[in-house]
């Protein structure tokens, strides 16, 4: 028996035992369940609606409501089981209808069962690949996609904190002094996280700390130091074009770190 994952097959046919020899068949041959037996085409669209089988084998001639009436009917309602048609009216105009309604295929009977086999075989194996192809299209399209996520948060980054340098090398505060790399980081840090401000001590120092490989005290004594330089030089004013009001004594480093976060956040 051909194994293709149980899969469940409606048959709607107005001959039972064609639908009979058909289900017996099926289910000696390749790993699948009839679930259902009809003769016309409303109970056919019931049991579609009700058991959504994976297949359905249907006729043409299912009485008043006919196997075209089923297909534009499983349309309507969004059933996605994949039709094959069995019928003995072979005409165009009927084929390229039921073609055009959705049909997978359409076999004029009298059909072969071993060719009826490989055809069910053959949808089945397809839909599978194709459902392989799409998840890895989406999973290529999830990985590409942080790929891009992450090349836009790195840019974003870059230009932030050359925005902060040059605001601290107008201050005095140039690369060469040690605290300049801790500052500009603290302030991305807060930036993108405001908390980070409520616990400098505890939670900002040794954060920066980690991001250098040194200690939370020589942060704290560096980002400090640098403050005191800028104040002997232009860091006055230009601290004041950022908070906006004027200190005559230079800041905490919290002071200064939340002055710069909030200039650069509203920005």
């Amino acid at each position: 028996m051909l194994n293709i994952s149980k899969k469940t097959i409606l048959l709607a046919d107005n001959d039972v035992d064609y639908m009979k020899n058909i289900k017996e068949r099926l289910e000696e041959n390749i790993s699948v369940q009839v679930i259902g037996m009809v003769n016309n085409g409303e109970k056919a669209l019931q049991e579609a609606e009700e058991k959504r089988p994976d297949m359905i084998l249907m006729d043409i001639l299912l009485g008043e409501r006919d196997g075209l009436w089923v297909l534009e009917e499983l349309n309507k309602k969004r059933i996605g089981s994949t039709c094959i048609i069995l019928s003995a009216i072979g005409t165009d105009g009927v084929v390229r209808q039921a073609m055009d309604l959705g049909a997978m295929y359409y076999m004029t009977k009298p059909i072969e069962s071993n060719i009826l086999l490989e055809r069910i075989v053959q949808v089945f194996t397809a839909r599978k690949e194709v459902a392989a192809i799409k998840e890895k299209a989406n999973m290529t399209q999830k990985y590409f996609q942080k790929g891009v996520d992450k090349i836009y948060e790195e840019q974003r980054i870059n230009e932030l904190k050359n925005m902060i340098s040059k605001l601290l090398n107008r201050m005095g505060i140039t690369a060469s002094i040690k605290g300049y790399h801790f500052i500009r980081t603290g302030v991305v840090m807060v930036i993108e996280n405001k908390e980070a401000i409520l616990s400098v001590t505890k939670g900002l120092y040794p954060d920066i700390a980690k991001e250098y490989n040194t200690t939370a005290e020589k942060v704290e004594r560096a980002i400090r130091h640098a403050i005191e330089t800028a104040w002997k030089r232009a860091g006055k004013e230009i601290f004041y074009e950022l908070a906006g009001y004027y200190m005559v004594s230079k800041p905490t480093n919290s002071q200064f770190i939340a002055t710069m976060s909030e200039y650069f956040r509203m920005q």
